[in-house]
């Protein structure tokens, strides 16, 4: 199960990268929950995964995922990823500022018949905020 499951997250990071709703379909469970930053509730099946990405890249256009650590435990994986993009349109509020940005995100996923049926996102959100501009500069 361990290899079909790195396969799986292969072609989910296949489908985050493309937002090819066919390719979703192939990784993603009608039922799938996606708990978000920026959603108090958590989004549903592969619609609600297009608005993540919706989200995304409507602040970073051209963001790409790349995976760099993925740990797989039974019907489980943890998945370390980074994003990297331009900022060139609003994010949660924060107007376009062109500046690159790299980030990391921690995810964890479960599976049932080898679709994802849960996703917890933890992208570094003070870090990509910081790196448009949206925070405070530190002192020191």
């Amino acid at each position: 199960m361990t290899n079909d499951l790195r396969s799986t997250m292969e072609r989910f990071l296949e489908f985050i990268n493309s937002g090819d709703a066919s390719i979703g379909r192939e990784v993603i469970s009608p039922d799938a929950a996606f708990h978000a930053p920026f959603s108090p509730e958590p989004l549903r099946g592969l619609e609600g995964y297009l608005q993540i990405l919706a989200i995304m890249r409507g602040g970073f256009p051209d963001v790409r995922w790349s995976i760099e650590q993925l740990l797989v435990e039974g019907d489980q994986v943890a998945a370390r990823f980074e994003l990297r993009g331009t900022h060139g349109g609003d994010f949660l509020g924060v107007a376009p500022t062109g500046k690159e940005v790299a980030v990391g995100a921690i995810n964890f996923y479960r599976f049932a018949d080898g679709l994802i049926v849960d996703e917890v996102g933890q992208p570094d959100l003070l870090s990509l905020l910081g790196q448009i501009g949206a925070l405070p500069p530190t002192l020191g």
